[in-house]
């Protein structure tokens, strides 16, 4: 048996659940389809894309991420691995939080960065 799948599944249930009591209570929940108006316009390319990839993992160099957003990426980005952060403080980093992804490897070296979609719903205690 496929148990991370199964797992998986029932957090996808837990969730759908905790949606419709907000329903319910009068409270809006957060919309996950489509990507958020806060992406600004210069990364709404690479929000689109990650978006409508539908992968859990998406590895992208930099130069396949200037060609998503049509624009050359600043200096910092190839320089400063911090430019990738995952902070709500980057213009850039919510073109990915939004859509469900965060950075979990970056190499400024070879000029990649690894995407990985968030699980909606943590297992921390």
């Amino acid at each position: 048996m496929d148990y991370d799948r199964v797992i998986v599944e029932l957090l996808n249930r837990i969730g759908a659940l905790e949606d419709r009591v907000a329903a319910l209570e009068g409270k809006a929940p957060v919309a996950k389809d489509e990507p958020t108006q806060e992406v600004s316009k210069k990364y709404r390319y690479l929000a689109d894309y990650l978006h409508n990839s539908n992968r859990d993992n998406i590895r992208l160099t930099f130069s396949e991420i200037e060609e998503i957003l049509k624009t050359k990426l600043p200096s910092s980005a190839h320089n400063h691995r911090a430019f990738w952060a995952n902070t709500t403080s980057h213009s850039i980093a919510l073109s990915w939080l939004t859509v469900g992804y965060e950075t979990v490897e970056v190499n400024t070296a070879e000029q990649y960065i690894v995407f990985e979609k968030k699980r909606k719903y943590g297992m921390e205690g």
